[in-house]
């Protein structure tokens, strides 16, 4: 059976907490999804063009954003997402000092430690603008590609690489499924980087977040699961080898 990810990125900006994440499915879970998303947005009067995105969370959108995250709960979909704090991390600390060699090697560590081995995926990321056109290529054929790595007593062992049979952009706007890693990582990243305690902060923002975080009965959305996930939302706050900053 297929198997999908469609992923995203959040807090790009100057926020001192980065995230990458994505939704893992089934091909026949996914076509459940993507049916019931399109019944909702009829029975709301929006086109399937209709985009859900954190940016656009209001008043008037609030009650059904709250509803269209509920579909995510109600498939158990899984979500894994990797947390990159700046103060902690350099982008650019690679060969190349190349900042968006640094972001893909994040990407790389996200689907491939979420990946199940021999499990053929179809990665769809939302569209961004790269300096360098063949970074995609590259992140293929590196999660592709085996591992060969000494363990604890010195003994290689081999970390054989994930069965991509296609990893390619497309536009947000057409994929349900990236829409609603945009709306999680919208929330989580609002609450980490303590946006929700700013004077002005959102007040529909702050709603939205406090709803997600009650779906999974925890009173805000800063916790780390690290590697092995909790429930349905896999949230790994990335440590480097050198002392992390606190929280």
């Amino acid at each position: 059976m297929k198997h999908f990810i469609f992923a995203d990125e959040s807090n790009t900006d100057k926020a001192r907490y980065m995230l990458i994440g994505g939704i893992w499915v089934d091909e026949e879970t996914y076509k459940r999804v993507v049916d019931e998303c399109k019944r909702f947005k009829l029975e709301n009067n929006w086109s399937e063009a209709t985009k859900f995105n954190w940016k656009n969370l209001s008043k008037k959108t609030l009650p059904q954003y709250c509803q269209f995250i509920d579909i995510f709960f109600k498939y158990n979909l899984q979500f894994n997402c990797i947390i990159i704090d700046r103060k902690d991390v350099d982008l650019k600390a690679n060969e190349n000092k190349d900042s968006e060699l640094g972001f893909y090697k994040f990407y790389y560590q996200l689907l491939r430690q979420n990946s199940q081995k021999g499990t053929p995926y179809y990665i769809y990321l939302d569209r961004r603008n790269n300096r360098e056109p063949t970074r995609l290529e590259v992140l293929k054929v590196f999660l592709q590609k085996d591992t060969h790595k000494p363990n604890w007593l010195g003994i290689i062992q081999t970390d054989k690489g994930i069965d991509v049979k296609t990893i390619e952009f497309v536009n947000s706007c057409t994929y349900e499924l990236i829409q609603f890693s945009d709306l999680l990582m919208g929330a989580i990243g609002f609450h980490y980087n303590k946006r929700h305690l700013i004077p002005n902060a959102s007040i529909h923002k702050i709603a939205f977040a406090d709803y997600l975080a009650q779906k999974i009965r925890r009173k805000d959305l800063i916790f780390n699961t690290g590697r092995e996930g909790y429930k349905n939302l896999n949230l790994w706050l990335f440590k480097s080898n050198k002392k992390s900053a606190k929280i």
